[in-house]
């Protein structure tokens, strides 16, 4: 970690009572600087940190919540230098047997609630030449059988973010698509399935990262002013390049793969 470049910065994180915001919080904690975190279940700063941490009590898919928490961080600063658009929920099932509810309730929290804190942020950014990343996925990249409301939420973000990026470059802010591999977290027994009942599902086999290893993983991306797209595994890479070079074996390879999923 490049400590100079988090310094005395004012640090936005959403969902950073568990997984990889939690483990970004830590992280940054270890600096003197100023982090304001916005969960459903704040919890109380750790203790014995460098960082002033300012805990928020805020649903991101409710209006008043979240112009309540950022009216009171604008109070405290009118720059934020990094904001990190973490929270997020997973949606599981096959799109014929998939309730409306499900879309809307996925695109709540993973687009509408980061967009509108973007944008509720935005002017403070701009003062700042500050950078905003949001966490998705490499299922944002190309639909994925059994994840059709999922993906579609965050390829949507993508789309945001990567306008966001080109139109706001006059005024010096970033913004970074964030794709992690598996986590050890507990994004499968939090999501809903494909009636909006709660998940119960087994975490993902296989080659897993925790969340402190991608939470320093985000913190290099942060910290590059190249980075835009990020990808960090070989499966990501994969899907990133094989929708470009021959979809139609994808498609063969993700039905074939996912389909015990759907």
């Amino acid at each position: 970690m490049k400590n100079s470049l988090w310094e005395n910065k004012n640090i936005i994180i959403t969902g950073a009572s568990s997984g990889i915001g939690e483990a970004l919080l830590k992280a940054l904690s270890t600096i003197n600087c100023r982090i304001f975190t916005l969960d459903r279940s704040p919890k109380d700063p750790p203790k014995g940190v460098k960082a002033e941490i300012f805990p928020f009590l805020c649903d991101i898919t409710k209006e008043d919540d979240l112009k309540k928490a950022t009216s009171e961080i604008l109070k405290k600063t009118d720059t934020i230098d990094y904001l990190f658009n973490n929270a997020g929920i997973t949606a599981h099932g096959r799109f014929d047997k998939m309730d409306i509810s499900v879309f809307r309730k996925t695109f709540d929290i993973n687009f509408f609630g980061n967009i509108h804190l973007t944008l509720l942020l935005v002017e403070a950014l701009k003062k700042a030449r500050g950078m905003v990343m949001v966490t998705s996925t490499v299922s944002g990249l190309y639909g994925i059988p059994g994840r059709s409301a999922y993906s579609s939420s965050k390829s949507a973000l993508h789309a945001v973010y990567e306008s966001l990026r080109i139109e706001l470059s006059e005024f010096g802010v970033r913004s970074i698509i964030f794709c992690p591999p598996y986590t050890r977290t507990a994004l499968r027994t939090s999501g809903i399935d494909a009636q909006g009942n709660k998940l119960n599902e087994e975490q993902a086999k296989g080659k897993i990262k925790t969340p402190e290893e991608v939470a320093t993983d985000m913190i290099k991306a942060a910290e590059n002013p190249n980075s835009k797209l990020v990808i960090i595994d070989k499966s990501g890479f994969f899907v990133k390049w094989m929708r470009l070079l021959s979809p139609s074996l994808l498609e063969r390879i993700l039905f074939k793969k996912l389909r015990h999923d759907f």
